[in-house]
This record gives C-alpha cells, sequence and structure tokens, in this order.
C-alpha cells in the first residue's frame, strides 16, 4: 500500500494570499509550501482520494495516476470538496462514473454545490453524461475494493468530520479538535497515522500540537505525520515533535 500525502496545508494554504504570506514559515524551504490538505492510498491497482480541495488538479498531475477509483470525503469545508469538478478527466476515457463517498449531509451539500457532476439537467448539453455518484458511508467498518475500511467519527468543532483506517495499517484524520474515546480504540498499533496539527495554540476546530502529541502518544502508532499545517516554520515543527512524530510536507510518500 503507498500513501501519497499530496498537500498537508491550511485552509488558505502556504503561502497565503495578502499580508499573512509566508506567516513564520521560511520561503527558502520548500517543505514550508503547503497546498491544501489531501492524500491518496494506492493498493493492487486501486486509487482512493481522501478530499478534493482548490489544489487537486496539481496535485495529482504530480503523481501522474490516470484513474481514481473513488474519493472519500472528510467533511465539505471549501478546502476539501472545491476540486472535485477538476476530477471529470478521469472519467472521460473509461467513462466509468467516479463514486464519491461521504456522509449523508456531506454528499447533500456537495450535490447542491456541483449537481451537474451527478444528475443531467435541462441546461446540460446533450453530449454531456454527469461523471460521478454519490455513496453514502456512515461509522464503521466497510470492504471498499481491495481495502478494508473502518470510518470514524470526528469533531470538528461546530461540524462532524470522518476519519479513516485502511486494512488496519494507516489512519488519516484531519480537521479534528475533539477525538472521541471510542476512537483511540480503534487507531492502536497503526503502522501510520497522519493527523491533524494546525499550530501551537489551541484552536476553536483543530488540534494543536500540544494536543496531538497526546493523542500520539495515547496509541503510540509506529510513525505519525502532522498535516493541515498553518503557518508554523517546517524546521521549528520537526524541533518540537516527540520520537517518530514529524511535520508533514506536499508529496511525502509512504510503504505500508
Amino acid at each position: 500500500m503507498k500513501i501519497t500525502l499530496l498537500g498537508c496545508g491550511t485552509s488558505v494554504g502556504v503561502p497565503s494570499l495578502g499580508a499573512l504570506g509566508w506567516g513564520k514559515c521560511n520561503p527558502n524551504n520548500p517543505k514550508n509550501r503547503r497546498q491544501r490538505s489531501s492524500v491518496l492510498i494506492q493498493n493492487n491497482g486501486y486509487n482512493i482520494l481522501i478530499d478534493a480541495g482548490p489544489d487537486v488538479r496539481n496535485q495529482l498531475l504530480e503523481t501522474k495516476i490516470n484513474k481514481i477509483d473513488a474519493v472519500l470525503i472528510t467533511h465539505t469545508h471549501a478546502d476539501h470538496v472545491s476540486g472535485l469538478p477538476e476530477l471529470r478527466p478521469y472519467f472521460f476515457t473509461e467513462r466509468k462514473k467516479i463514486p464519491i463517498y461521504g456522509q449523508k449531509n456531506s454528499l447533500n451539500e456537495i450535490n447542491k454545490m456541483f449537481d451537474y457532476l451527478f444528475e443531467k439537467n435541462s441546461n446540460s448539453p446533450s453530449y454531456f453524461i454527469p461523471p460521478m455518484t454519490l455513496s453514502e458511508i456512515n461509522e464503521g467498518k466497510l470492504d471498499l475494493f481491495d481495502f478494508n475500511l473502518n470510518v470514524f467519527i470526528q469533531d470538528h468543532g461546530n461540524i462532524n468530520t470522518l476519519g479513516f483506517k485502511f486494512n488496519n495499517k494507516f489512519a488519516y484524520s484531519t480537521d479534528v479538535v475533539r477525538m472521541p474515546n471510542s476512537n483511540f480504540k480503534i487507531l492502536e498499533n497503526l503502522d501510520l497515522w497522519i493527523v491533524d496539527a494546525l499550530r501551537e495554540h489551541p484552536h476553536e476546530t483543530h488540534a494543536h500540537f500540544d494536543l496531538t502529541f497526546e493523542w500520539i502518544n495515547k496509541i503510540n502508532p509506529k510513525k505519525s505525520i502532522l498535516t493541515h499545517l498553518g503557518h508554523v516554520d517546517y524546521d521549528y515543527i520537526l524541533s518540537i515533535c516527540p520520537e517518530n512524530v514529524y511535520p508533514g510536507y506536499d508529496g511525502m510518500e509512504f510503504y505500508l
């Protein structure tokens, strides 16, 4: 199983537009250039994408893959779904619709945002075929292609997000500020955990470094990677990380 951290940045990316720019990040370190958070999981010829934000086209061009078998949606904030229309070319060659998986409320919101991706309407050109389908998933275990998937609920402050565990080896937990106790059992014995860690001081909707380190200490994965990083310098984050914990960077790859 190959995991590619396509993007590890906060909602506005690093550097950001406007005066914030690079923040405290050294612009000369390429690991500080952070696109919006997304992950690609590949196994036995299947490619699963988690989230599709505004940078997804450039992220997937770098991977040189020719198909996406499914997209898992953590939640519907713009930095996680606004790039869904960019995936249309994957439909063009094989004419195989891409299933989009998420919670019921997330799918309803996505359908309102991008209804043309899922159903033809009176304004659609005659040649147009909707390239995607919507599939509801809930908390629990699911067989998805060649993946043994475990879906769990996380608290993102004012909404819930989905976390995902693959083949009992790898889990992904972005956009979470309170982790339900039941999830710690699910997250035991991981080889790799990619987990939200926005910044040094507490935030209303994202875990900060010390909180994430507490979670990591509790479940003790073999390796942990911090994602959804804000405007904090890579080398500084690395200097405060416990053993086997590392800040993420765009394009980071793992084989499990």
